[in-house]
């Protein structure tokens, strides 16, 4: 039997974030980066977020210094960062320093010119705590993570055993692009050797073969970006883009043979990472040839994340993301969480089994079942579809994405007149649910006006595949030729589910 109520772990903890804007400012081996969020909370908004590519541990692995070009250019860049700070009211602002900084002879004398001339506080995180605060950024935005992440920064990659929420093992090898391009003095049989050799001592990969390799960091994400263009993929976003391992192996092999002018002319390339794409190739190559994973999924949650993450208390981190994401975005437009959690139970006895992944979607639309009660009606429909496509909510895949922004489309519009590129990447069975979902959502609307504490005088069973509706005695008047058009449409959605579930 479905659960009535949402699991205790999608509850508001009413511990909703620390007060204030918060920024965090990236210093890596291939870019610097600031991000300025919201708040401190389970599902941050990043406001403003900008990299400046000032390759510090370019010559790293060779002169052992940070490289100096790099060094000026990021001097410009922290006065240009630190203005912006202050021009945006953050409240608070951590600057963490990784690989390059962290072993480059003159890493200590370049972050400490840097505070005493900015007067600022920079931590240089061990790889260690690089490698948490990463596992950290993929609890954050992607829902019960399991298997094996690997975060790639110019200078090294963190790897990190994941299992129920948990890291297991973990370990920090010096084989990021930068460093493998300085040392092999790019030659590709030296770089693979590099690899091999950095791999093999990490005695523990041999022994997992993970559901899921989420890859983190700049160069993984540019490689994502070339498949997508390749796919003609009809969503452009590379957080969960997920790849099955066969498929990902072709094009990672085609990356490692291709020569920076070939790979600089593959549709989806960036520019600025063409250099990158070879050696961040042939790392997940050797790293898929060890663990086996059954796909890849793409993080675009890293160190950042994972730092406003370790900040929020045990309560707050174990709350579903897409929940509480989806609870902020409801928020902004003036609902309360009271009438969703009603209208999950009242729509409940329409699911005799259901599994998790469906009832926390279900319950993330009836948080969001009255989104664009401020658009014009004539428009609700195809702005709930693009808002839900188009928006920020994270922990949950593009399927599901998909799904949920047509179960919105449905709450406005009982038929579908549209025929959308993205919705070739969900099922027959989730296009008839999502229809189940947002025209159960419209009927309740109808017969509560959105407002918590009325739902209960009506309620709705299937029986031998009928839809029967009861209304209280006291509320018979609720009926109407509209209402029961809708009932007989709800009628006709759950067979047609139905049938499509067989």
């Amino acid at each position: 039997m479905p659960s009535h109520y949402p699991s205790e772990s999608w509850r508001d903890s009413g511990e909703r974030s620390h007060e204030g804007r918060m920024g965090v400012i990236d210093i890596g081996s291939n870019s610097i980066r600031l991000v300025i969020y919201d708040a401190i909370k389970r599902a941050p908004l990043p406001l403003f977020n900008e990299k400046v590519f000032c390759s510090l541990g370019k010559g790293l692995a060779t002169t052992g210094k940070l490289n100096p070009e790099g060094v000026k250019m990021a001097e410009g860049c922290i006065a240009r960062f630190l203005a912006l700070v202050r021009v945006m009211d953050v409240v608070e602002l951590q600057i963490l320093a990784t690989a390059a900084v962290r072993d480059a002879e003159d890493g200590a004398a370049f972050v400490e010119a840097l505070e005493r001339r900015f007067r600022i506080d920079i931590t240089v995180i061990s790889g260690k705590k690089e490698a948490r605060l990463a596992a950290g950024g993929v609890a954050s935005s992607i829902y019960k993570p399991e298997g094996l992440a690997g975060d790639l920064g110019g200078g090294s990659i963190e790897l990190i055993g994941l299992e129920k929420g948990n890291i297991t093992e973990q370990a920090t090898l010096p084989i990021g692009p930068l460093r493998l391009l300085d040392s092999s003095k790019g030659e590709k049989d030296k770089m693979k050797k590099m690899i091999a050799e950095a791999l093999s001592s990490e005695r523990w990969l041999e022994k997992v073969h993970p559901p899921h390799f989420y890859a983190i960091g700049g160069s993984f994400r540019a490689l994502a970006h070339i498949h997508m263009a390749e796919e003609k993929y009809p969503l452009d976003i590379v957080h969960h883009y997920t790849i099955k391992n066969g498929p990902l192996r072709k094009l990672l092999k085609d990356i490692s043979a291709a020569s920076p002018q070939e790979i600089a002319k593959m549709a989806g390339a960036s520019a600025k990472r063409v250099d990158a794409l070879m050696p961040a190739a042939l790392v997940l190559e050797y790293l898929l040839d060890i663990t086996d994973p059954i796909d890849v999924i793409f993080s675009a949650s890293g160190i950042r994340e994972g730092y406003l993450y370790e900040k929020l208390s045990p309560a707050v981190r174990g709350e579903d993301p897409l929940i509480a994401s989806c609870t902020d975005l409801a928020s902004q437009n003036g609902r309360v969480p009271g009438y969703a959690r009603e209208l999950f139970a009242w729509m409940s006895p329409l699911f005799d089994e259901e599994s998790e992944s469906d009832r926390r979607l279900r319950f993330a639309a009836c948080i969001l079942s009255e989104i664009a009660w401020r658009i014009h009606p004539e428009y609700r429909a195809e702005w709930s579809f693009s808002r839900i496509i188009q928006s920020t909510l994270t922990g949950f895949s593009h399927a599901e994405r998909v799904t949920l922004a047509l179960a919105l489309y449905h709450r406005y519009q009982f038929k579908l007149k549209h025929d959308w590129e993205v919705l070739h990447l969900i099922k027959d069975r989730d296009i008839a649910w999502a229809r189940v979902i947002g025209t159960a959502a419209n009927l309740a609307f109808q017969i509560s006006g959105g407002m918590a504490g009325n739902l209960d005088k009506v309620t709705i069973a299937v029986s031998k595949h009928e839809l029967e509706v009861a209304f209280a005695p006291d509320v018979q008047d609720l009926m109407s030729d509209a209402v029961k058009k809708r009932v007989d449409g709800l009628g006709e959605t759950l067979k047609a589910f139905s049938k499509s579930s067989k």
